[in-house]
Protein backbone atom coordinates (compact mmCIF):
# COMPACT_ATOMS: atom_id res chain seq x y z
CA UNK A 1 0.00 0.00 0.00
CA UNK A 2 1.68 3.44 -0.78
CA UNK A 3 1.74 6.58 1.50
CA UNK A 4 -1.10 8.27 -0.44
CA UNK A 5 -3.81 4.86 1.05
CA UNK A 6 -1.75 4.65 4.03
CA UNK A 7 -2.55 7.97 5.26
CA UNK A 8 -6.18 7.43 3.72
CA UNK A 9 -6.49 4.97 5.69
CA UNK A 10 -5.25 6.45 9.15
CA UNK A 11 -7.52 9.39 8.23
CA UNK A 12 -10.29 7.18 8.32
CA UNK A 13 -9.38 4.93 11.40
CA UNK A 14 -8.95 8.39 13.10
CA UNK A 15 -12.63 9.50 12.06
CA UNK A 16 -13.35 6.29 13.39
CA UNK A 17 -11.85 6.75 16.88
CA UNK A 18 -13.25 10.36 17.26
CA UNK A 19 -16.83 10.32 15.83
CA UNK A 20 -18.12 6.40 16.03
CA UNK A 21 -21.51 7.61 15.55
CA UNK A 22 -21.16 9.25 12.52
CA UNK A 23 -19.77 6.95 10.12
CA UNK A 24 -23.09 5.94 8.56
CA UNK A 25 -24.67 9.28 9.00
CA UNK A 26 -26.92 9.09 6.02
CA UNK A 27 -26.08 12.34 4.38
CA UNK A 28 -22.34 11.31 5.60
CA UNK A 29 -21.29 7.69 4.18
CA UNK A 30 -17.69 7.91 4.02
CA UNK A 31 -16.54 6.71 0.26
CA UNK A 32 -13.10 4.63 -0.02
CA UNK A 33 -10.89 4.51 -2.96
CA UNK A 34 -11.91 0.67 -4.41
CA UNK A 35 -7.71 0.12 -4.47
CA UNK A 36 -7.99 -0.49 -0.37
CA UNK A 37 -8.61 -3.88 0.74
CA UNK A 38 -12.39 -4.05 0.81
CA UNK A 39 -15.16 -6.68 1.23
CA UNK A 40 -18.53 -6.72 -0.68
CA UNK A 41 -21.41 -8.29 0.96
CA UNK A 42 -24.57 -8.06 -0.94
CA UNK A 43 -27.78 -8.93 0.57
CA UNK A 44 -31.36 -9.89 -1.54
CA UNK A 45 -34.77 -9.93 0.21
CA UNK A 46 -37.45 -12.73 -0.22
CA UNK A 47 -37.40 -15.48 -2.65
CA UNK A 48 -41.05 -16.26 -3.10
CA UNK A 49 -42.30 -18.80 -4.85
CA UNK A 50 -46.03 -18.66 -5.96
CA UNK A 51 -48.30 -20.68 -8.14
CA UNK A 52 -47.78 -18.28 -10.83
CA UNK A 53 -44.06 -18.21 -10.66
CA UNK A 54 -44.11 -22.61 -10.76
CA UNK A 55 -45.91 -22.40 -13.96
CA UNK A 56 -44.20 -19.63 -15.39
CA UNK A 57 -40.48 -21.41 -14.95
CA UNK A 58 -41.93 -24.80 -16.11
CA UNK A 59 -41.05 -26.27 -19.21
CA UNK A 60 -43.71 -28.54 -20.22
CA UNK A 61 -41.26 -30.20 -23.34
CA UNK A 62 -39.37 -32.14 -20.51
CA UNK A 63 -41.07 -31.45 -17.12
CA UNK A 64 -38.50 -29.29 -15.66
CA UNK A 65 -37.95 -25.77 -14.71
CA UNK A 66 -36.00 -22.75 -15.31
CA UNK A 67 -36.12 -19.60 -13.34
CA UNK A 68 -32.81 -18.43 -15.17
CA UNK A 69 -33.57 -16.02 -17.54
CA UNK A 70 -35.87 -13.53 -15.13
CA UNK A 71 -32.71 -12.82 -13.52
CA UNK A 72 -30.05 -11.81 -16.19
CA UNK A 73 -30.14 -8.06 -15.32
CA UNK A 74 -28.94 -8.39 -11.63
CA UNK A 75 -27.00 -11.14 -11.82
CA UNK A 76 -23.64 -8.33 -12.43
CA UNK A 77 -24.47 -6.91 -9.15
CA UNK A 78 -24.65 -10.23 -7.20
CA UNK A 79 -21.76 -12.13 -8.74
CA UNK A 80 -19.29 -9.46 -8.61
CA UNK A 81 -19.93 -9.40 -4.81
CA UNK A 82 -17.37 -11.56 -2.79
CA UNK A 83 -20.12 -12.51 -0.89
CA UNK A 84 -24.08 -12.62 -1.03
CA UNK A 85 -27.09 -13.62 1.21
CA UNK A 86 -30.93 -14.34 0.50
CA UNK A 87 -34.14 -15.30 2.05
CA UNK A 88 -35.43 -18.54 0.82
CA UNK A 89 -39.02 -18.21 1.76
CA UNK A 90 -39.96 -21.55 0.53
CA UNK A 91 -39.90 -25.09 1.25
CA UNK A 92 -38.01 -27.80 -1.22
CA UNK A 93 -40.39 -30.33 0.39
CA UNK A 94 -40.75 -32.18 -3.40
CA UNK A 95 -43.72 -32.45 -5.83
CA UNK A 96 -46.90 -31.44 -6.21
CA UNK A 97 -45.09 -28.15 -6.38
CA UNK A 98 -47.58 -25.13 -4.64
CA UNK A 99 -47.63 -21.93 -3.96
CA UNK A 100 -49.48 -19.93 -0.89
CA UNK A 101 -50.40 -20.89 1.81
CA UNK A 102 -47.74 -23.66 2.08
CA UNK A 103 -45.31 -23.51 -0.47
CA UNK A 104 -43.22 -26.19 -2.02
CA UNK A 105 -40.83 -24.92 -4.91
CA UNK A 106 -39.19 -26.97 -7.74
CA UNK A 107 -35.31 -27.78 -6.71
CA UNK A 108 -34.17 -26.09 -9.60
CA UNK A 109 -35.21 -22.94 -8.33
CA UNK A 110 -32.72 -22.96 -5.51
CA UNK A 111 -30.23 -24.51 -7.90
CA UNK A 112 -30.48 -21.28 -10.15
CA UNK A 113 -30.30 -19.23 -7.23
CA UNK A 114 -26.78 -20.45 -6.73
CA UNK A 115 -26.24 -20.44 -10.62
CA UNK A 116 -27.22 -16.87 -9.96
CA UNK A 117 -24.36 -16.34 -7.56
CA UNK A 118 -25.63 -16.61 -4.13
CA UNK A 119 -23.34 -17.81 -1.71
CA UNK A 120 -25.53 -19.01 1.10
CA UNK A 121 -29.33 -18.92 1.73
CA UNK A 122 -30.84 -18.02 5.26
CA UNK A 123 -34.03 -20.32 5.54
CA UNK A 124 -35.29 -19.88 9.14
CA UNK A 125 -38.70 -17.92 8.21
CA UNK A 126 -42.65 -18.04 8.82
CA UNK A 127 -42.63 -20.94 5.81
CA UNK A 128 -39.62 -23.38 7.07
CA UNK A 129 -42.20 -25.34 8.25
CA UNK A 130 -44.77 -25.47 5.30
CA UNK A 131 -43.47 -29.01 4.52
CA UNK A 132 -43.53 -30.05 7.83
CA UNK A 133 -40.88 -32.16 9.04
CA UNK A 134 -40.61 -34.06 6.04
CA UNK A 135 -40.60 -31.03 3.84
CA UNK A 136 -37.96 -29.19 6.33
CA UNK A 137 -35.52 -31.57 6.44
CA UNK A 138 -35.55 -32.46 2.13
CA UNK A 139 -35.17 -28.76 1.99
CA UNK A 140 -31.63 -28.97 3.79
CA UNK A 141 -30.40 -32.70 1.88
CA UNK A 142 -31.64 -30.51 -1.21
CA UNK A 143 -29.74 -27.58 -0.66
CA UNK A 144 -26.75 -30.05 0.41
CA UNK A 145 -26.62 -31.74 -2.98
CA UNK A 146 -26.43 -28.71 -4.85
CA UNK A 147 -23.77 -27.75 -2.82
CA UNK A 148 -25.16 -24.13 -1.92
CA UNK A 149 -24.37 -22.67 1.76
CA UNK A 150 -27.51 -22.40 3.95
CA UNK A 151 -28.43 -21.34 7.56
CA UNK A 152 -31.24 -21.14 10.02
CA UNK A 153 -33.11 -24.63 9.70
CA UNK A 154 -31.25 -27.41 11.34
CA UNK A 155 -32.20 -31.23 10.94
CA UNK A 156 -30.75 -31.73 14.50
CA UNK A 157 -29.24 -30.72 17.37
CA UNK A 158 -25.65 -31.72 16.17
CA UNK A 159 -26.14 -30.10 13.07
CA UNK A 160 -26.82 -27.07 14.58
CA UNK A 161 -23.84 -27.13 17.10
CA UNK A 162 -21.58 -27.87 14.78
CA UNK A 163 -22.91 -25.52 12.17
CA UNK A 164 -23.69 -22.67 13.55
CA UNK A 165 -23.28 -19.81 13.63
CA UNK A 166 -22.53 -19.79 10.26
CA UNK A 167 -19.19 -18.65 9.15
CA UNK A 168 -17.38 -17.41 5.92
CA UNK A 169 -13.75 -16.66 5.86
CA UNK A 170 -12.62 -13.83 3.10
CA UNK A 171 -9.34 -12.97 2.39
CA UNK A 172 -8.82 -13.73 5.78
CA UNK A 173 -11.67 -12.07 7.64
CA UNK A 174 -14.08 -14.24 9.59
CA UNK A 175 -17.84 -12.87 8.84
CA UNK A 176 -20.88 -14.36 11.20
CA UNK A 177 -24.14 -14.44 9.43
CA UNK A 178 -27.26 -15.71 11.93
CA UNK A 179 -30.57 -16.06 10.89
CA UNK A 180 -33.97 -16.48 13.31
CA UNK A 181 -37.64 -15.78 12.27
CA UNK A 182 -40.46 -14.31 14.58
CA UNK A 183 -42.37 -17.56 14.29
CA UNK A 184 -43.39 -20.24 11.79
CA UNK A 185 -46.77 -19.25 11.04
CA UNK A 186 -47.96 -21.80 14.13
CA UNK A 187 -46.89 -24.61 12.32
CA UNK A 188 -45.11 -26.76 15.25
CA UNK A 189 -41.01 -27.68 14.61
CA UNK A 190 -40.87 -31.61 15.28
CA UNK A 191 -37.87 -33.00 17.03
CA UNK A 192 -35.27 -33.32 16.57
CA UNK A 193 -35.53 -30.88 13.38
CA UNK A 194 -34.91 -27.29 14.51
CA UNK A 195 -35.69 -23.78 13.09
CA UNK A 196 -34.17 -20.60 14.50
CA UNK A 197 -36.84 -18.83 16.41
CA UNK A 198 -36.11 -15.33 17.91
CA UNK A 199 -34.79 -15.60 21.20
CA UNK A 200 -32.78 -13.11 22.82
CA UNK A 201 -30.76 -15.19 25.03
CA UNK A 202 -30.04 -17.49 22.06
CA UNK A 203 -29.20 -14.90 19.66
CA UNK A 204 -26.69 -13.22 22.41
CA UNK A 205 -25.27 -16.89 22.76
CA UNK A 206 -24.97 -17.23 18.96
CA UNK A 207 -23.13 -13.67 19.09
CA UNK A 208 -20.62 -14.82 21.66
CA UNK A 209 -19.64 -17.84 20.12
CA UNK A 210 -19.40 -16.47 16.88
CA UNK A 211 -16.24 -13.68 18.33
CA UNK A 212 -14.63 -16.66 19.53
CA UNK A 213 -14.55 -18.38 16.62
CA UNK A 214 -12.92 -15.37 15.37
CA UNK A 215 -15.63 -13.87 13.46
CA UNK A 216 -15.00 -9.81 13.02
CA UNK A 217 -18.23 -9.20 11.22
CA UNK A 218 -21.34 -10.78 12.63
CA UNK A 219 -24.83 -9.47 10.84
CA UNK A 220 -27.58 -11.45 11.61
CA UNK A 221 -30.43 -11.81 9.54
CA UNK A 222 -33.91 -11.24 10.88
CA UNK A 223 -37.38 -12.09 9.57
CA UNK A 224 -39.44 -9.91 11.71
CA UNK A 225 -42.08 -6.95 11.43
CA UNK A 226 -45.57 -6.33 9.54
CA UNK A 227 -46.39 -7.64 6.80
CA UNK A 228 -46.72 -4.33 3.94
CA UNK A 229 -45.96 -1.77 6.31
CA UNK A 230 -43.31 0.64 4.91
CA UNK A 231 -42.15 1.58 8.00
CA UNK A 232 -40.48 -0.60 10.82
CA UNK A 233 -42.78 -1.54 13.97
CA UNK A 234 -41.76 -0.74 17.33
CA UNK A 235 -40.87 -4.30 17.96
CA UNK A 236 -38.50 -4.45 15.16
CA UNK A 237 -36.65 -1.10 16.67
CA UNK A 238 -36.26 -2.59 20.12
CA UNK A 239 -34.82 -5.99 18.66
CA UNK A 240 -32.53 -3.92 16.56
CA UNK A 241 -31.27 -2.00 19.17
CA UNK A 242 -30.65 -5.18 21.23
CA UNK A 243 -28.43 -6.89 18.31
CA UNK A 244 -26.64 -3.80 18.16
CA UNK A 245 -26.04 -3.03 22.08
CA UNK A 246 -25.24 -7.26 21.94
CA UNK A 247 -22.01 -6.89 19.41
CA UNK A 248 -23.53 -6.96 16.14
CA UNK A 249 -22.33 -4.98 13.16
CA UNK A 250 -24.96 -4.72 10.56
CA UNK A 251 -28.62 -5.98 10.43
CA UNK A 252 -30.60 -6.94 7.60
CA UNK A 253 -34.01 -7.54 7.81
CA UNK A 254 -36.66 -9.81 5.69
CA UNK A 255 -40.78 -10.62 5.92
CA UNK A 256 -42.79 -7.50 5.33
CA UNK A 257 -42.88 -7.67 1.76
CA UNK A 258 -42.09 -4.04 1.24
CA UNK A 259 -39.03 -2.28 1.42
CA UNK A 260 -38.73 -0.57 4.53
CA UNK A 261 -35.97 2.24 5.35
CA UNK A 262 -32.21 1.55 6.09
CA UNK A 263 -30.90 3.58 9.52
CA UNK A 264 -28.00 4.16 11.40
CA UNK A 265 -28.66 3.11 15.27
CA UNK A 266 -26.10 3.60 18.20
CA UNK A 267 -25.30 0.85 19.87
CA UNK A 268 -24.42 1.23 23.85
CA UNK A 269 -20.74 1.58 23.41
CA UNK A 270 -21.20 4.33 20.90
CA UNK A 271 -20.93 2.21 17.68
CA UNK A 272 -22.89 2.89 14.46
CA UNK A 273 -25.01 -0.14 13.26
CA UNK A 274 -26.98 0.25 9.90
CA UNK A 275 -30.00 -1.33 9.95
CA UNK A 276 -31.72 -2.53 6.48
CA UNK A 277 -35.16 -3.13 8.16
CA UNK A 278 -36.74 -4.45 5.33
CA UNK A 279 -35.20 -5.22 2.07
CA UNK A 280 -38.64 -6.08 0.40
CA UNK A 281 -39.37 -8.97 -1.84
CA UNK A 282 -36.37 -10.22 -4.53
CA UNK A 283 -39.12 -12.16 -6.61
CA UNK A 284 -43.11 -12.50 -6.02
CA UNK A 285 -46.28 -13.16 -7.83
CA UNK A 286 -47.42 -10.26 -5.98
CA UNK A 287 -48.20 -7.02 -7.82
CA UNK A 288 -49.54 -4.44 -5.79
CA UNK A 289 -47.98 -1.14 -5.06
CA UNK A 290 -44.88 -1.30 -3.17
CA UNK A 291 -45.18 -4.89 -3.27
CA UNK A 292 -43.69 -5.57 -6.65
CA UNK A 293 -40.03 -4.98 -6.16
CA UNK A 294 -37.15 -4.63 -3.57
CA UNK A 295 -33.70 -3.80 -3.33
CA UNK A 296 -30.33 -5.25 -2.69
CA UNK A 297 -28.24 -4.12 0.07
CA UNK A 298 -24.61 -3.53 -0.25
CA UNK A 299 -22.15 -3.15 2.55
CA UNK A 300 -18.73 -3.00 2.08
CA UNK A 301 -16.04 -3.73 4.34
CA UNK A 302 -12.21 -1.58 5.08
CA UNK A 303 -10.09 -4.87 6.15
CA UNK A 304 -6.32 -3.77 6.58
CA UNK A 305 -4.58 -5.78 9.13
CA UNK A 306 -6.14 -5.67 12.09
CA UNK A 307 -8.34 -2.65 11.46
CA UNK A 308 -11.82 -4.06 10.18
CA UNK A 309 -14.75 -1.32 9.88
CA UNK A 310 -17.71 -1.07 8.13
CA UNK A 311 -17.42 2.23 6.03
CA UNK A 312 -20.69 2.16 3.40
CA UNK A 313 -23.71 1.03 2.83
CA UNK A 314 -26.36 1.53 0.01
CA UNK A 315 -28.72 0.06 -2.31
CA UNK A 316 -29.65 -1.23 -5.61
CA UNK A 317 -33.74 -0.83 -6.70
CA UNK A 318 -35.61 -3.16 -9.01
CA UNK A 319 -38.52 -3.42 -10.53
CA UNK A 320 -40.38 -7.33 -11.06
CA UNK A 321 -41.98 -7.75 -14.54
CA UNK A 322 -44.38 -10.05 -14.82
CA UNK A 323 -44.51 -11.11 -18.13
CA UNK A 324 -47.61 -13.39 -19.82
CA UNK A 325 -47.22 -15.56 -22.66
CA UNK A 326 -49.24 -13.30 -25.23
CA UNK A 327 -47.20 -10.26 -23.76
CA UNK A 328 -43.37 -12.16 -25.19
CA UNK A 329 -41.46 -9.10 -26.60
CA UNK A 330 -37.91 -7.66 -27.60
CA UNK A 331 -35.35 -9.21 -25.18
CA UNK A 332 -38.25 -11.45 -22.88
CA UNK A 333 -38.40 -14.23 -24.75
CA UNK A 334 -40.78 -16.47 -22.41
CA UNK A 335 -43.00 -16.11 -20.41
CA UNK A 336 -41.82 -15.32 -16.64
CA UNK A 337 -40.29 -12.43 -14.06
CA UNK A 338 -37.62 -10.32 -14.75
CA UNK A 339 -36.64 -8.13 -12.50
CA UNK A 340 -35.54 -4.72 -13.94
CA UNK A 341 -33.24 -2.87 -11.97
CA UNK A 342 -33.22 1.33 -12.32
CA UNK A 343 -31.11 1.44 -15.28
CA UNK A 344 -33.19 -0.97 -17.64
CA UNK A 345 -36.28 0.52 -17.91
CA UNK A 346 -35.95 1.18 -21.28
CA UNK A 347 -36.34 -2.49 -21.73
CA UNK A 348 -40.16 -2.20 -21.13
CA UNK A 349 -43.13 -1.46 -23.22
CA UNK A 350 -44.56 2.35 -21.84
CA UNK A 351 -47.24 0.92 -19.70
CA UNK A 352 -44.81 -0.99 -17.17
CA UNK A 353 -42.60 1.80 -17.23
CA UNK A 354 -44.51 3.85 -15.77
CA UNK A 355 -45.26 0.82 -12.93
CA UNK A 356 -41.55 0.82 -12.56
CA UNK A 357 -40.94 4.62 -12.52
CA UNK A 358 -43.81 5.16 -9.50
CA UNK A 359 -41.91 1.83 -7.69
CA UNK A 360 -38.29 3.20 -8.31
CA UNK A 361 -39.55 6.87 -6.65
CA UNK A 362 -41.04 5.41 -3.55
CA UNK A 363 -38.42 3.90 -2.60
CA UNK A 364 -36.27 6.72 -3.48
CA UNK A 365 -38.67 8.62 -1.01
CA UNK A 366 -38.50 6.12 1.53
CA UNK A 367 -34.46 5.78 1.57
CA UNK A 368 -33.83 9.32 0.94
CA UNK A 369 -30.42 10.51 1.91
CA UNK A 370 -28.80 6.83 1.40
CA UNK A 371 -26.55 6.72 -1.77
CA UNK A 372 -28.26 4.47 -4.50
CA UNK A 373 -26.16 1.98 -6.19
CA UNK A 374 -25.17 2.28 -10.08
Amino acid sequence: MNNRYAQLLICLLSVFQTHPNKLFAQSQIIKISDTLDTITLVFGGDLMGHGPQIQAAKIDSNNTYDYKPGFRYLQGFIQNADFAVANLEVTLAGPPYKGYPQFSSPDEYALNMKQLGFDLLVTANNHSQDGGKRGLLRTINTLNNIKIHHTGTFSDTQEFISNYPYITEINGLKIAILNYTYGTNGLTVTPPTMVNIIDTLYIRNAIEKARKMGASIVIPVMHWGNEYQRQESPQQRELAQFLADAGCDAIIGMHPHVVQPIKTITSKNGKSVPVAYSLGNFVSNQRERFKDGGILARIKILHQGSQTRLIQIDYKPFWVHKLLPHEVYGPFEKRGYYLIPSDKTTLLGESYKKEASQFFEDTRELLKGLTEWK
